[in-house]
């Protein structure tokens, strides 16, 4: 959820328009809005959809994934 989130800020902060997104990555607007128009919704991205809709906008969905360091014991 935490990638879903953070490509929704960066859409929002880019002024991206979410019906042109929409055209260009295939990715039906239903979609789109329910996981990065509103934060209500909550609907997490599919990995296809993150993989299409990082193409359109040229970014690298690793960049906006949070890693966990976890605790060797």
């Amino acid at each position: 959820m935490i990638v879903t989130k953070n490509i929704a800020k960066y859409v929002h902060d880019m002024g991206i328009n979410i019906s042109e997104l929409s055209r260009k990555s295939g990715v039906p607007y239903s979609s789109l809005y329910a996981s990065l128009g509103t934060e209500g919704r909550g609907r997490e991205l599919k990995a296809d959809e993150l993989t299409d809709i990082c193409f359109v906008l040229r970014i690298n969905p690793m960049d906006y994934a949070r890693s966990e360091k976890k605790e060797v014991v």
